[in-house]
């Protein structure tokens, strides 16, 4: 009798399913935010009834934020009236099915074959109380137990997180309904790759977006859109979201690919064409044709203006995001990663970066690494009292370049508080009242010496 083991329970489940009717999806819409956030939208075919109802759509994320949903029947919106909406995600696991069992008779077979029926009192996952037949109580250990039988699956639990709700009708018969909700656990990201020529100033650009979907949903042949830039969200999670699409701007990619255009004060990715979201799937996708641009590699030095110090220089890559240079697109926020054909003709990791979200005619600087050849010294030559508030500093900058190539260098110095440059070797750019600027040409293995002194008050 008790050879059925927990098969007994799933052939139940499986009869529950029976009884929710399939719903026809005609057609599925997924955008996708930066932030943890998905937008579903699908259209379904169901069968109405006249007067009060309950349909239930069963299969949806199981993160969704119930208070976002939004059920509509376009053709038959004078016909049919929302008066209840539920979500139901208390799910089918061992956990709720001994949780609804408490107080009532189930069976267990042990490792020796043995069969013990009882009232179950309580199971902590280690031990299992249970009340017998006899008025006796038994306490087993879960690890002797090879499994157990239920009369039936406990009412209340489902299979899959499902939407219900109650209608009043006055419709019979087929009809199509939009279904619209947000859900958690849906993000995206782009990654990039850039391919930098022998001469280190040309290279090849394209770019992959990765979705994430752990929304605990399956979406089939879905028409997915992504959107770049931070929506602000509600403290109060009751909220509609609207769409707002403006006029079509030239596509980044041809044929199946993205077309990007404006939405509101955000970027819009569309896919050309349908995909399968897959729960617990990483899905990548090109995001745009490969494109081939320019870039100008430089050093920085960069140091505060109170602290000596002797290091590597960093080495950056500056591209201009312009249609001169073959950009001149948004760029989504991603990890840009730079390889270098070796002379064999292989590609050879360089660096990586993370940019942050590029408008076009904005320039991308990318770290790529410490500098292996080039190198930097600074000295604070000199401390004078110019007040009881004041002081003046000199300073001496080292660059020493091994290299047996031409650099461009900037000397970046942190400044704080109130001060200004009262001589200077080199000229200098005040970037801002914290940052000051030396541009620097050097030669192959030169070592130049920049000398200058601020003065300073607080």
């Amino acid at each position: 009798m008790l050879n059925k083991k927990l098969i007994f329970v799933f052939l139940v489940l499986t009869f529950v399913v029976i009884i929710f009717a399939e719903q026809s999806i005609k057609n599925t819409q997924v955008t996708v935010y930066n932030d943890n956030l998905g937008l579903v939208r699908q259209i379904r075919t169901l069968d109405l009834k006249k007067g009060m109802s309950e349909i239930r759509i069963e299969g949806v994320s199981a993160k969704i934020d119930p208070t976002s949903v939004h059920l509509i029947f376009p053709k038959q919106a004078k016909k049919v009236e929302i008066l209840e909406q539920n979500f139901l995600y208390d799910l089918v696991s061992s956990y709720k099915i001994f949780e609804k069992y408490t107080g009532e008779t189930i069976a267990y077979r042990l490792e020796n074959g043995n069969e013990i029926t009882g009232q179950l009192l309580n199971v902590d996952g280690s031990k299992l109380i249970l009340k017998l037949p006899e008025g006796g109580i038994r306490i087993a250990s879960t690890k002797t137990i090879l499994d157990y039988e239920f009369p039936s699956l406990p009412e209340g639990l489902i299979l899959k997180p499902t939407l219900q709700w109650l209608l009043d009708s006055k419709y019979k018969g087929s009809t199509d309904a939009e279904l619209s909700y947000l859900t958690e656990g849906m993000s995206w990201h782009a990654e990039y790759v850039m391919i930098l020529e022998e001469n280190e100033r040309d290279f090849l650009l394209s770019s992959w977006i990765s979705l994430d979907n752990n929304s605990g949903a399956t979406y089939e042949n879905a028409k997915m859109k992504l959107v770049a830039g931070t929506i602000h969200r509600a403290p109060v999670r009751s909220r509609a979201l609207m769409e707002r699409e403006t006029q079509l701007s030239p596509p980044l990619a041809k044929g199946r690919g993205f077309k990007e255009r404006e939405l509101f004060d955000y970027h819009l990715y569309d896919l050309q064409r349908p995909v399968t979201i897959k729960d617990r799937e990483i899905k990548q996708v090109a995001l745009f044709d490969e494109v081939s641009a320019s870039a100008v590699k430089f050093y920085i030095f960069s140091n505060f203006a109170n602290s000596g110090s002797e290091k590597p220089l960093s080495v950056y890559l500056r591209i201009d995001n312009s249609k001169s240079n073959n950009l001149g697109f948004p760029l989504p926020e991603g990890v840009v990663r730079i390889f270098k054909k070796d002379i064999d003709k292989t590609l050879q990791l360089i660096g990586e970066d993370r940019i942050s979200h590029t408008s076009k005619d904005d320039t991308l600087h990318l770290e790529i690494g410490k500098a292996f050849d080039v190198k930097g010294k600074r000295v604070i030559k000199e401390r004078t009292k110019v007040s009881k508030r004041s002081e003046k500093v000199s300073v001496e900058i080292k660059i020493f370049n091994r290299k047996n190539k031409n650099i461009k260098v900037e000397l970046h110095e942190s400044h704080s508080g109130d001060w200004f440059v009262k001589n200077a070797s080199h000229n200098y750019i005040k970037k801002s009242n914290s940052l000051l600027v030396f541009p620097i040409d050097l030669k192959a293995n030169q070592t130049i010496t920049v000398n200058y002194t601020f003065q300073k008050k607080w």
